[in-house]
Formats: structure tokens, C-alpha cells, sequence
């Protein structure tokens, strides 16, 4: 085994990053204490819900992502000089509509792969901010991790995720797995993320504070998919822990000597293509609205929309982090 040395990580470099961390870390505790008291004593209208969820997922969600074309502009300037906007944008835009065409032909084979890829994306930057060592074990931590997302849902929310799943399927395929699957998919995937952090926190890649807010957020993630409605927990882990955390990354990335100017720059850089992706959505709803029911045609868009600029987003990530460590 590799010799293991006490590394700082992203938090621990930055005092600034830090201190947004930990109130961007409480917001997210209060709004999910909040969410679930309300439901708790007020069940939730899913007409008033669904309005608002559609509308952080396709702007604070999408955001997050919004910045793709500042690191294809990294990438592929060098190379094609003044025609990198087309090259970029053409494969960006292909990929996103191959991953829709393939999902409207295979949906569940799409969902299974989404499910896969998600996990290891939700993972790696829900806890970029902690882990900043490279690591023979990081991406089984950020597998697990990200997976905790999708089998909590399909665990102790199984019967609305089936809906919810019927939905995505578009009527071509059918869903039919044992919910038994589900019980131990889930506790496996808590029993290997705990023993995963038990031995970061042994091998000193984790510090016990660290360990102690994956631990919340973990327990987090569990209480919002059993006490609230799915696409509303969604919301809140989508939009207010993992948008959230890696807006503070990219914010850091442009400006780590101010990171309020580092967060003012992301803001103007990620409004153009926020704007461009949340009215091409509103565009989609209405022409869905004519066919399906408001809120089928939102889960539709929010869902396959996401899976499909989530794989170029991936891509571009995976092809940006490699080139930076060179």
C-alpha cells in the first residue's frame, strides 16, 4: 500500500472557502430540518411544490454546470484558435443529444446507466471539498457516496420512485425489480460508505471533523428521501448540498484570493447559459403540457434534461481535472 501523508484539503487552504462552506453546510441543515417539519405537520401540495422544484433544478441546479464553456474554451482554444466555439459547442450539443435519442429508444437501460454515472458524479463532488489526495480508493468513496442519492429513494420511498421511474420509462419499458433488491442495495451501500470513511479516518485522508459533516450529510440524505416527496428531497440535495458545494469549487478555482469576487465572476460568467437552459425548459414544458399532465412534463424535462447534459458535464470534468494535474 502507498505510503499515506497527512494532505491538506480544498477547505483547509483556503480560510474563506471554508467559512462559505460551513454557512452554505448550515442553510442546508435548516432547510432540510424546515422541509420536513412542514411536511410533517402540513403535508405538502405537490402543485406547490413541483412549480418551485422545477425552477431551482433548472436554474441553481443547472448553474453549476453553467461554466462548462469557460473550460472548453481552456481545452480546445489552444488547438482550433478561433474555431474552438464551434467545435466545442457541436460536441457538447451531440453528446446530449445522443444521450436523449438512445433514452427515448432504451429508457431503462438509460435510467440503469444514468443511475451508474450519477453515483459517481454526485459522489466526486460532494466530497471534492474534503478529499483532496489522490487516492487508489477515491473513486469507490465517490461511487458509494453518490449512490446513497439513488438507493435511499428506491429503498424508503420505493412506491413513488417506481412511479416516478414508470414515468421516465415512457411507456416502452417496465420496471420490475424486487423491492427486497432495494433493502439490501441500500444497506450495503451504507455498510461499504462507512467502512470506506472509517478507513479514511484511519489512514488520516479524512480528519474526524470532516468525517463527522459527511456523516450528517449522509444522514441528511437518508431523511429527505424518507420524509419528503421524492422530487423535492431531490431538489434540496441537488440544488443546496452538491450545486451548492461545487459553485464554492469553481467560485475558489477563479479567484482563490477573494472569494467573493470569486463567487461575483462565477455569477456573470454562468448567467448566459443558466438563462439560455432554463427558457429552452419553460419552451419544453409547454410543448410537453399538450401531451402529458404539468407535472408528468416536469419530471420528464428535469430528469431526462439532466441525464442528458449531465454525460458531456462528466466528460468535460473528467478532460479538465486530468489536464489541470499535468
Amino acid at each position: 500500500m502507498e505510503k499515506i501523508i497527512m494532505t491538506k484539503s480544498l477547505l483547509d487552504t483556503n480560510i474563506k472557502l471554508k467559512q462559505k462552506f460551513y454557512f452554505q453546510f448550515l442553510f442546508y441543515l435548516g432547510l432540510v430540518i424546515l422541509s420536513i417539519s412542514i411536511n410533517y405537520f402540513s403535508e405538502l401540495k405537490s402543485n406547490f411544490y413541483l412549480i418551485i422544484c422545477f425552477f431551482l433544478l433548472a436554474t441553481v441546479g443547472v448553474s453549476h454546470g453553467s461554466l462548462d464553456n469557460q473550460k472548453g474554451k481552456l481545452l480546445f482554444q489552444k488547438k482550433f484558435n478561433k474555431h474552438w466555439p464551434l467545435i466545442f459547442y457541436s460536441l457538447y450539443i451531440a453528446t446530449s443529444l445522443l444521450v436523449l435519442l438512445i433514452w427515448l429508444n432504451f429508457p431503462l437501460l438509460s435510467i440503469i446507466f444514468f443511475f451508474i454515472v450519477a453515483s459517481f458524479h454526485f459522489g466526486h463532488e460532494d466530497l471534492e471539498l474534503f478529499i483532496n489526495k489522490n487516492f487508489f480508493l477515491n473513486r469507490l468513496i465517490y461511487f458509494f457516496r453518490g449512490l446513497l442519492v439513488i438507493s435511499a429513494p428506491l429503498y424508503l420511498n420505493n412506491q413513488e420512485t417506481a412511479n416516478f421511474i414508470d414515468i421516465l420509462l415512457l411507456g416502452i419499458d417496465t420496471w420490475n425489480f424486487n423491492p427486497k433488491f432495494f433493502y439490501y442495495l441500500f444497506y450495503l451501500n451504507l455498510f461499504v460508505l462507512i467502512s470506506l470513511q472509517i478507513l479514511y479516518l484511519y489512514l488520516k485522508l479524512l480528519n474526524f471533523r470532516y468525517f463527522f459533516i459527511i456523516c450528517i450529510e449522509n444522514l441528511s440524505i437518508i431523511l429527505i428521501f424518507n420524509y419528503l416527496p421524492l422530487i423535492l428531497a431531490f431538489t434540496i440535495y441537488f440544488c443546496f448540498m452538491h450545486s451548492s458545494k461545487h459553485i464554492l469549487s469553481l467560485a475558489n478555482e477563479l479567484d482563490a484570493n477573494d472569494l467573493n469576487q470569486g463567487l461575483k465572476r462565477f455569477l456573470v460568467l454562468s448567467l448566459p447559459l443558466t438563462i439560455a437552459t432554463f427558457l429552452i425548459a419553460v419552451i419544453m414544458l409547454f410543448y410537453l403540457s399538450n401531451d402529458f399532465s404539468i407535472s408528468n412534463a416536469m419530471l420528464k424535462i428535469i430528469f431526462i434534461g439532466l441525464a442528458s447534459l449531465t454525460l458531456p458535464h462528466i466528460m468535460l470534468e473528467y478532460i479538465y481535472g486530468r489536464t489541470k494535474k499535468r
